[in-house]
């Protein structure tokens, strides 16, 4: 680690001050023989030798991966696959359960939009103007035709 410069002091030997005041990387890096605080790395010999282990024979490593899994293991596999077969039939019945309302709602709307059809062919529809009457009785039909289309595609699509 540089040393801080002294306010005075301009000496260009080799101190390690002077190496501070180059700039360079040079400044910033211990000497090669002097420690800088850290410990030094075992010898290549040493670290060699720690990882080195016995290797199995191979009959050992065979019959290692041939055993057969733990009860433990069977038991969870099968708690697994009871909660996934409960997961299951919850999904079938939340899917059942919203067809059982988009068809409540579709026969709500289907019936509403006949009473307002019905609605217009007994006022204006019975108007003893006839354009009045026509134009009533039509727009009746045409609710009642969209209404019976839209809601057929809606029931093919919801089953």
């Amino acid at each position: 680690m540089p040393q801080a410069r002294s306010s005075g002091s301009k000496s260009t030997g080799s101190s390690p001050g002077s190496k501070a005041k180059s700039g360079g990387a040079a400044a910033k890096r211990p000497a090669a023989g002097a420690s800088a605080g850290k410990t030094r790395a075992k010898p290549a010999a040493t670290r060699s030798s720690a990882k080195a282990t016995k290797p199995k024979p191979a009959a050992a490593r065979s019959s290692a991966k041939a055993t057969k899994p733990k009860p433990a293991a069977k038991a969870a596999d099968a708690r697994l696959e009871a909660a996934a077969q409960r997961l299951r039939k919850l999904n079938d019945r939340i899917i059942e359960a919203g067809k059982e309302a988009g068809e409540t709602t579709l026969s709500s709307y289907e019936k509403a939009l006949k009473a307002i059809a019905t609605t217009l062919e007994r006022g204006p529809g019975s108007s003893e103007v006839d354009w009045i009457s026509h134009l009533a009785t039509t727009q009746a039909k045409f609710i009642r035709d969209v209404t019976a289309a839209w809601t057929s595609a809606a029931r093919g699509a919801i089953k």
